[in-house]
């Protein structure tokens, strides 16, 4: 009974998990975000590689996974969020065994994973790389309290590789749980005197790390690009973030953004305190090290906030401490943390899946959405809105369709620079985008005062040159600025096409 009950659990979660991440994902476009790996993923079908081809500082695997996705379905919104609908059940399931696999009988297991897969994936929606490093993160440090209770090299392994694609999906906030994930190692190792943990950590992270050196190489992809553009370069834009960072706005940010979670882990401390034990793997003490390197992160990474879907996953591990021992102020408790869960829940699903916080939507009126497919049959699904249409720019969408027919009756070696970065896969001339992000602070590339800028400047060049480009396009809200500074002066002729496209002829650059 228990077993078909947990099938039941587990079906509720995929369809919950899926429901919500497609409905809510469709409503409404950030471009910038929206787009991130639509266009990239269909680049890698085409034979253009992330690093390679098209500068890549973030999100390197989750191109590859979104291009299988693409390759296998072909290429469509709803293939787009079939991909980050599987990631949200993924973690939603592994939530549910391992809050039955600590304690938590299978309803109320199944109760806090509900609220984790409402507000992990469909507050954005689309595949991101700070979604899916943190989600994976997280997973394995589940798999890691099961490597160090059962000192299983099954689950050594698979916690070794789930950090490995959190890694490469995105370095920050996986690099932190590298850290944690390696003091508990070895820690754990000298305490019970079994260095086959670390061993065998050695083993598996060389023999990954091996494995993805000679995928690069098999891909054409320079190591020393890999480098630069995924390790060297981020670790520029970290050094001048963590020197603006201190523990005081951390501790404000606490208070005032994160007040719920603060609750949460001082009733956690509490019931620490309260037992008079002090065990390491004490899954209360573990996630109150979690929660704190995910609200670090957070706060590095200054962008909307992704870390709430981790509260339910706190309320469990109270509940569970509660549940252990039976009397009335405990069921007063329970109740407490209970309607604590729902109110919550209720509260960024509200904030993030119906006003989109996420995708800057919370003040832009949601009922007079397009339907996408009006500009691309590709993103069928997708109710069309942007804070640029209703706020920036008259007729986006008219102008959208325009701007497309005219991209499409080029025929000459171009290029695109947009935040719309579905256009290459609807146009479909082999146009591509020399970046996956155009942000003007210095962290989707270099700017002048980085140390990689010449870096940057000869990887845009070379790529112009590789793929004879004598046409850059922009659209709204980029222009010849994302560009002009790695091109010698007076080189450029530009043309205003709309309100939204422009022409950029190149003569006599290099």
């Amino acid at each position: 009974m228990l077993k078909h009950l947990n099938i039941l659990y587990i079906l509720t979660l995929l369809v919950i998990s899926f429901t919500f991440n497609i409905y809510y994902g469709s409503i409404g476009v950030f471009p910038i975000d929206t787009f991130a790996f639509f266009d990239s993923a269909n680049l890698i079908n085409q034979g253009f590689l992330p690093i390679r081809d098209y500068w890549t500082s973030n999100g390197l695997l989750v191109d590859f996974i979104q291009s299988l996705f693409f390759k296998i379905f072909g290429v469509s919104w709803l293939i787009y969020l079939f991909h980050s609908s599987i990631v949200n059940f993924i973690f939603a399931l592994f939530t549910f065994k391992f809050l039955n696999h600590v304690g938590l009988n299978s309803k109320f297991s199944f109760f806090y994973s509900f609220a984790v897969c409402i507000l992990a994936y469909p507050p954005v929606g689309v595949p991101f790389s700070d979604h899916h490093s943190l989600i994976f993160s997280i997973i394995s440090i589940y798999t890691l309290i099961l490597t160090l209770q059962k000192e299983s090299n099954f689950y050594l392994f698979t916690t070794i590789f789930i950090l490995f694609v959190a890694f490469l999906c995105k370095q920050i906030p996986a690099a932190f749980f590298i850290l944690l994930t390696s003091t508990y190692l070895f820690y754990f190792s000298i305490k019970k005197k079994n260095y086959s943990l670390i061993i065998n950590s050695l083993i598996f992270s060389l023999s990954l790390i091996l494995i993805f050196f000679l995928f690069l190489k098999i891909s054409s992809i320079p190591i020393k690009d890999f480098f630069i553009q995924y390790i060297n370069f981020p670790l520029s834009i970290g050094d001048v973030r963590t020197a603006n960072f201190t523990f005081l706005n951390f501790t404000v940010s606490l208070i005032n953004e994160f007040k719920f979670f603060l609750i949460i882990i001082l009733i956690m401390i509490f019931q620490i305190l309260k037992e008079k034990k002090f065990n390491l793997l004490d899954t209360n003490i573990v996630f109150i090290l979690v929660t704190f390197l995910a609200l670090l992160n957070q706060e590095l990474m200054k962008n909307q906030n992704i870390v709430f879907f981790i509260l339910p996953i706190l309320t469990g591990l109270v509940h569970l401490r509660l549940n252990k021992k039976s009397n009335q102020y405990n069921f007063f408790y329970l109740i407490f943390i209970i309607i604590f869960c729902v109110f919550i829940t209720t509260k960024y699903h509200l904030r993030f899946n119906v006003d989109r916080k996420f995708m800057d939507l919370q003040s832009i009126d949601k009922t007079n959405t397009i339907n996408a497919e009006i500009i691309s049959k590709k993103l069928k699904g997708l109710k069309w809105i942007t804070s640029i249409g209703q706020i920036e720019i008259d007729n986006e969408v008219l102008l959208l369709k325009e701007s497309i027919a005219y991209l499409k009756s080029n025929k000459k070696n171009s290029m695109v620079i947009s935040n719309y970065q579905f256009l290459n896969s609807e146009i479909d001339n082999r146009v591509y985008s020399p970046n996956r992000w155009y942000t003007n602070d210095g962290v989707s590339y270099p700017l002048s005062e980085n140390k990689y800028f010449e870096y940057y400047v000869y990887f845009f060049k070379k790529q112009l040159i590789k793929n004879k480009i004598i046409k850059i396009y922009t659209l709204y809200p980029l222009n010849e600025k994302s560009f002009k500074f790695v091109l010698q002066e007076g080189c450029v002729i530009t043309k205003k096409i709309n309100n939204l496209l422009e022409e950029h002829n190149l003569t006599n650059c290099f």
